[in-house]
C-alpha cells in the first residue's frame, strides 16, 4: 500500500467540504472499512475526486457496497443524511434496493457500467413512499486484475421535470377535452373525471361558494369506491385555520387527517373528515377579486403524500375549469342573445335591413323580403337604393351624408318604395350608422315600416271630413230652405214649430238611414218606411215594390217628400180620421222609377186654392232633384201622387 498522505488527514479527506471533515471526524476502524490509511489506492483516488467535484457524486465500496458521498449528492437521502455515510446501500436504500440492488450487482458481476433514464424510484421521504424520478450512471471502479471494488454513482433528481412535463401532458389534453364542450355540467363531470383518474383519487369535486364564502355547493362527484358527496357543504365545519386557508387561495394539503397538524388536534374536524370517508384531501380554492369564489377538492380514503406537482395541477385544473366554465355561460349566453336578436329579427313585422356604406344589402328580415316580394337571398348584394320611387332617392342619400356628417345619430323619413312587381310602398324609415371597434363607420341599419294603409286611411279620413263639410253645407241649406218655408208671416207659430219640428225628424230620419251605410245609398222602402214612422201604426199604410237603393240626395228629397204628403194627409187627408188608409207602391218600367202615392178612406178631397210648402216642394223640388215628374191627382176618393224619374243609380250594398 502506497502511502501518500502528509499531514493528519489522509490527502484524499483534505478540503473544506462538510463531507470531507464528517469523514475525518469518523473513527473508520471501527467499521468495514478499517482505518482510512489502508484504504486502496483505487478508493482513495476516487474519493478525492468525488469530494472535489461539485456535482452529485457517491461511492458504493466493496461487497455490501458502503456508502460514501460529497456535498452535493448529501440531499439525496435527504432526512437519512449524514446517517448513510458508511453504511452499506441495502440499508440505507431499503425502499428502493428492490429496483437499484439488481442493477448494482450486475455492474459488479459484468464489470459494465449501467445508465438509468427517468427511472421512477419510491423514496420514502417525510415518513411516507413518494414518486421520484432519477437520472443515474453507475460506473465500476476496478482493481489491477479487472475486479470491481466498488461503483461510482453519479445521480440527477429529475422529479421535477417530470412532473412538469406529465402536467403539461395532462393540462393539453384536459383543455382539448373541455375546449369542446358547452355544458357547464359536461365540463364539471370532464374535469372531475380527469383529475381523478391522474391522481388515482377516490372522490372528486367542483363547486361554487356563496357571498358569505362559508357554504360550498357541488352538483356532481366523480367516484370510485366511495359515495357521492354533491350537495351544501359548511366549510366552517373543516376548522377555523382550514377555512381561513382557503378564503384566502391557500390550497389545503393533508396528508393524513389524523397526524397533520391543521386537523389532529380537534375531533370536531377529524369527525368532519370521518363522515366523508377522507384521511387525505388537496383542495384548490380559487380567490377572485379578494374573494373566495369555487374550490375543486381531491380526497382518498387512505392517507397519502402529495407533491408539489400535484398541488400544482390541482391549482391548474381548477383555474381552467373556472375559465372554461366561464366561457360556456358566456357563449351560451351570447347564443341566448343571439337566439332572441335572431327571433326577434325573423319574427318582427317591422322590415330590417342591413347595408354596407355603399348601400348594399348584406341582410334582411323575412317581413324586409316578403314586402319587396323577393326571398331573403335574393335581397342580399342588392342595393337598397333600387327599391326606391326616384323621388325618394335624392331623400335616402341626403339622410345618409346627413349621419356621416354628424358621425352617427338616427334618421327619420318617410319614403316611396317599389317591390318588385311594380306595387308601390309607403314606407316609414328610421336608419342609422353601424360601426366597427375603433368607432369607425362601417354600415348602416335601418327599421322601416310599412305605411301604405295608413296613408290610405288618412287620404280617405281626408276625403271623409271633405265629404262630411259637403254634406253639413247641403244639410244646413236644407234646414235654411225648411225654416224660410215654414216660418212665414201670418201663420201660426205653434204650427210652424210643430210642421218644422216634422220636417226636421224626417230629414234626420233620412239621415240616420244614410249613416248606417256609410252614406252611400239607402233603400227605397226604408226611407218611405222611416218618412212615414211618426203618423201612425203600421196598419193604416201598405208599403210595397221591388229592393231598389238611392243616392244619398235623392234619399232626402225623397224622405221629405214622404213626410209632407202623410202631413198633408194628416191633417186633411186619409190619415185625419180613423178609417182612412194609404198605400204607397214603386216599380220599375223601362229604365224608369214609378211611385205611387194614393189616399182612400178619408174625407172628400178637393183642390187648394193656393199652393203651400209641401205642394212647392214636391212638385218643383222633388221633380227637380228626381230629374223627373210629380203629378197631384186631387181624386174625391182620396189624394193621389204620381212620381215618376229615370231609376237612380246608387253603390251596391255591402257584403
Amino acid at each position: 500500500m502506497i502511502d501518500r498522505t502528509t499531514g493528519p488527514a489522509p490527502y484524499f479527506l483534505q478540503g473544506d467540504s462538510d463531507m470531507a471533515a464528517r469523514m475525518r471526524a469518523l473513527d473508520w476502524s471501527q467499521t468495514a472499512l478499517g482505518p482510512v490509511e489502508r484504504w486502496p489506492v483505487e478508493l482513495q483516488l476516487t474519493l478525492s475526486l468525488c469530494l472535489q467535484s461539485t456535482a452529485p457524486m457517491a461511492i458504493y465500496w466493496g461487497p455490501t457496497f458502503k456508502l460514501l458521498y460529497n456535498d452535493a449528492w448529501a440531499h439525496i437521502p435527504a432526512e437519512r443524511h449524514p446517517w448513510a455515510l458508511g453504511k452499506p446501500g441495502a440499508v440505507v436504500w431499503a425502499d428502493i434496493w428492490d429496483v437499484v440492488g439488481p442493477q448494482f450487482e450486475a455492474v459488479r458481476a459484468t464489470g459494465e457500467g449501467h445508465v438509468s433514464l427517468d427511472q421512477l424510484l419510491m423514496m420514502e421521504r417525510r415518513g411516507r413512499p413518494r414518486e421520484t424520478w432519477w437520472n443515474y450512471s453507475l460506473t465500476p471502479i476496478k482493481g489491477p486484475d479487472g475486479s470491481v471494488l466498488g461503483i461510482l454513482n453519479e445521480g440527477l433528481d429529475v422529479t421535477a421535470r417530470v412532473e412538469l412535463e406529465r402536467r403539461q401532458a395532462f393540462l393539453l389534453n384536459f383543455s382539448d377535452a373541455l375546449r369542446g364542450l358547452t355544458e357547464p355540467t359536461a365540463i364539471i363531470r370532464a374535469a372531475q373525471r380527469m383529475l381523478g383518474e391522474a391522481l388515482g383519487a377516490d372522490r372528486v369535486g367542483y363547486g361554487e361558494v356563496d357571498e358569505t364564502e362559508r357554504y360550498f355547493t357541488t352538483t356532481d362527484n366523480w367516484t370510485t369506491g366511495v359515495p357521492s358527496r354533491h350537495g351544501v357543504h359548511d366549510l366552517a365545519a373543516f376548522g377555523p385555520e382550514v377555512h381561513d386557508n382557503l378564503k384566502a387561495g391557500i390550497p389545503l394539503v393533508i396528508e393524513d387527517v389524523a397526524t397533520d397538524p391543521a386537523t389532529a388536534g380537534s375531533p370536531e374536524v377529524q369527525a368532519a373528515f370521518a363522515a366523508i370517508e377522507t384521511r387525505a384531501a388537496l383542495t384548490a380554492s380559487l380567490a377572485i377579486g379578494g374573494r373566495m369564489k369555487a374550490a375543486l377538492y381531491v380526497h382518498c380514503r387512505e392517507p397519502r403524500p402529495w407533491s408539489a406537482s400535484d398541488v400544482a395541477l390541482v391549482q391548474d385544473v381548477a383555474q381552467r375549469t373556472w375559465a372554461e366554465l366561464a366561457r360556456a355561460r358566456a357563449e351560451s349566453e351570447a347564443h341566448a342573445s343571439e337566439e332572441r336578436y335572431r327571433r326577434l329579427f325573423d319574427q318582427a313585422s317591422d322590415l330590417i335591413v342591413t347595408s354596407d356604406l355603399d348601400r348594399t344589402i348584406t341582410s334582411a328580415n323575412p317581413a324586409a323580403a316578403a314586402a319587396l316580394g323577393l326571398t331573403q337571398d335574393e335581397l342580399v348584394g342588392r342595393k337598397t337604393w333600387e327599391f326606391l320611387a326616384p323621388a325618394s332617392r335624392d331623400e335616402s342619400k341626403r339622410m345618409l351624408e346627413q349621419k356621416m356628417q354628424e358621425g352617427g345619430g338616427t334618421t327619420r323619413y318617410e319614403v316611396l318604395a317599389c317591390t318588385v312587381q311594380g306595387e308601390e310602398l309607403n314606407v316609414e324609415i328610421s336608419s342609422g350608422l353601424t360601426f366597427d371597434d375603433s368607432g369607425k363607420p362601417v354600415g348602416i341599419h335601418l327599421v322601416a315600416r310599412d305605411i301604405t294603409e295608413r296613408k290610405r286611411w288618412e287620404n280617405h279620413q281626408r276625403l271623409l271630413v271633405g265629404e262630411l263639410n259637403h254634406r253639413v253645407k247641403n244639410t244646413l241649406a236644407i234646414v235654411q230652405s225648411l225654416t224660410h218655408q215654414t216660418f212665414r208671416p201670418g201663420q201660426d207659430p205653434h204650427e210652424s214649430i210643430k210642421a218644422f219640428e216634422g220636417r226636421l225628424q224626417a230629414l234626420a230620419a233620412a239621415h240616420n238611414l244614410l249613416t248606417s251605410e256609410n252614406w252611400e245609398a239607402a233603400g227605397l222602402h226604408d226611407v218611405i218606411e222611416a218618412a212615414l214612422d211618426p203618423f201612425g201604426p203600421d196598419g193604416r199604410f201598405t208599403l210595397g215594390g221591388p229592393h231598389i237603393r238611392l243616392p244619398p240626395a235623392t234619399a232626402v228629397s225623397l224622405a221629405l217628400a214622404m213626410h209632407e204628403l202623410a202631413t198633408n194627409a194628416s191633417k186633411y187627408g186619409a190619415l185625419s180620421n180613423d178609417g182612412g188608409r194609404v198605400s204607397v207602391h214603386w216599380r220599375r218600367a223601362d229604365g224608369r222609377l214609378l211611385i205611387d202615392w194614393r189616399e182612400e178612406g178619408g174625407p172628400r178631397v178637393t183642390a187648394p186654392l193656393r199652393q203651400g210648402f209641401g205642394t212647392r216642394m214636391l212638385s218643383r223640388a222633388l221633380a227637380r232633384e228626381l230629374g223627373g215628374t210629380v203629378t197631384l191627382t186631387y181624386d174625391s176618393a182620396g189624394l193621389r201622387c204620381a212620381i215618376e224619374a229615370p231609376l237612380p243609380v246608387a253603390l251596391p250594398p255591402p257584403v
